[in-house]
């Protein structure tokens, strides 16, 4: 622009080589922006693509967890059971230990009749 208003091109061939010009960079934009399209695109579907492994990575920690809850549980009954049955093995022994002497005598005794009436009687 100067004195006298906005400048005009020396010639007319100067107007079609700024309209090439501007159609060039116009084309260039519109590839560099669909580009740029493709690149935000893939962004967001592999953000969301991250998104969904996190959510299923928390789901298999938490059934993780919620099974090793439940094994340390059976694991416990199991170690209650254990002791449950020692306790119940230590009473039959004390059982044992009064009853199987009168039990030996008493079958030693019915051994000892039995042997007596084997002898044979005579007619």
């Amino acid at each position: 622009m100067n004195a006298y208003g906005p400048t005009q091109p020396q010639y007319e061939g100067a107007t079609d080589t700024e309209e090439l010009i501007e159609a060039i960079i116009d084309e260039k934009w519109n590839d560099l922006m669909g580009d740029i399209n493709k690149v935000i695109a893939w962004k967001d579907s592999t953000e969301e693509r991250i998104t969904k492994f996190e959510q299923r990575l928390d789901d298999i920690k938490q059934q993780f967890d919620q099974l090793h809850q439940a094994v340390i549980g059976k694991i416990g009954e199991y170690d209650k059971n254990i002791l449950d049955v020692g306790a119940e093995v230590k009473a039959m022994e004390k059982v044992f230990a009064k009853v199987l002497p009168v039990f030996t005598d008493n079958v030693a005794e019915l051994s000892r009749i039995a042997n007596v009436m084997k002898v044979p009687q005579k007619k």
